[in-house]
C-alpha cells in the first residue's frame, strides 16, 4: 500500500486514478497549477475530502444513536450502564461543556455547545482515522485545517461584532487612554497580525502533530507490523486527544473574549 493508498483506493483504483488525476476534469478545476516560492508541486488528491465526508456520516451516525439513547420512559437523560458508542458521544460532549463552562461560563458554554461539540468531535474523529490501517486523516493537511480555522475566525469576529457593535473593532486599537486611543498607531498593526495569526497558527499546529504522528506510525506498522506498533498508537491516541482539547480550547478562549462586553475587557 502506497503513501496515498487507502481502502477506498484499492477498491475502486479506476475511479480513484480518474478522480485524482491533475490533467483531468477535476484536477483542472480545483487543482493547482501555479508554483512560488515554498508552493511547489504537489500531489493532487481528494482523498481527504471524502475521508471527511465519512467522518461527517459517522458523526450522523452517532447522533442518531444518541438520539435513541434519551427516548426513554424514564423521561430524562440518564447515563447509560453500558460503553456504548453513544455513552462515549456524552462523554465526549459533556467534557466539551465542562472545559467551555469553565472558560466562558455555563450560559455561553450552553449556548455555543452545539458549535463546539461539533468542531471537537469532527476534529477527533478525522484525527483517530490516522491509526486505522487504511485509512487517512483529513486533518494531515493544511486544506482542511485551514478551512476550520477561518469558520473559528469568522464565527468569533461575528460574535464581537454582535455582542459590541462597532467596538470589537476599536478594541483593535488598544485601550483608552482618557477619552482617546492614544496607542493605535502602536496596537492597531500589532491586534491585526495577532488575529490574522490565529487561523494560522491552529491549523499549522493541528496539521504538524497529525501528519507526524500519521507518518510515525505508518512506518513503524511497515516495519513491524506485529506488536511493535501498539505503544505508538497508543501514543497516536494521546496526540489525537491533545491536538482536539488544544483547537478547541482555543475556539472556546476567541469565542469568549469575543462575546465580553467593553467595559469586561
Amino acid at each position: 500500500m502506497g503513501e496515498h493508498d487507502t481502502f477506498y483506493t484499492l477498491l475502486m483504483p479506476e475511479f480513484w486514478a480518474r478522480l485524482n488525476d491533475p490533467n483531468g476534469e477535476v484536477g483542472q478545476a480545483l487543482g493547482r497549477h501555479w508554483q512560488w516560492m515554498m508552493f511547489g508541486e504537489t500531489h493532487f488528491t481528494l482523498l481527504h475530502v471524502v475521508a471527511a465526508v465519512f467522518t461527517c456520516l459517522f458523526l450522523i451516525l452517532v447522533g442518531v444513536l444518541y438520539k435513541r439513547s434519551t427516548e426513554d420512559k424514564t423521561q430524562g437523560v440518564v447515563p447509560p450502564r453500558d460503553w456504548t458508542l453513544a455513552a462515549m458521544a456524552s462523554g465526549f460532549v459533556g467534557a466539551c461543556f465542562t472545559m467551555s463552562a469553565d472558560v466562558m461560563g455555563e450560559a455561553k458554554a450552553r449556548k455555543w455547545l452545539p458549535f463546539i461539540g461539533t468542531l471537537a468531535l469532527f476534529i477527533f474523529v478525522n484525527n483517530i482515522q490516522g491509526l486505522i490501517p487504511g485509512l487517512l486523516p483529513p486533518t494531515d493537511t493544511l486544506k482542511t485545517n485551514l478551512a476550520l480555522a477561518v469558520i473559528v475566525f469568522v464565527v468569533y469576529n461575528a460574535v464581537g461584532l454582535k455582542e459590541n457593535g462597532l467596538g470589537h473593532l476599536a478594541h483593535l486599537c488598544g485601550p483608552k487612554i482618557g477619552n482617546f486611543r492614544w496607542l493605535f498607531p502602536l496596537m492597531l498593526p500589532i491586534e491585526i497580525a495577532s488575529h490574522l495569526a490565529r487561523p494560522v497558527s491552529l491549523s499549522l499546529r493541528l496539521m504538524g502533530n497529525i501528519l507526524a504522528d500519521h507518518k510515525v506510525v505508518g512506518a513503524i506498522l511497515f516495519l513491524v507490523p506485529l506488536l511493535v506498533p501498539v505503544p505508538f498508537l497508543l501514543l497516536g491516541v494521546l496526540v489525537a486527544i491533545v491536538q482536539t482539547v488544544v483547537f478547541t480550547l482555543l475556539t472556546v478562549i476567541y469565542i469568549g473574549l469575543a462575546s465580553e462586553h467593553e467595559a469586561d475587557h
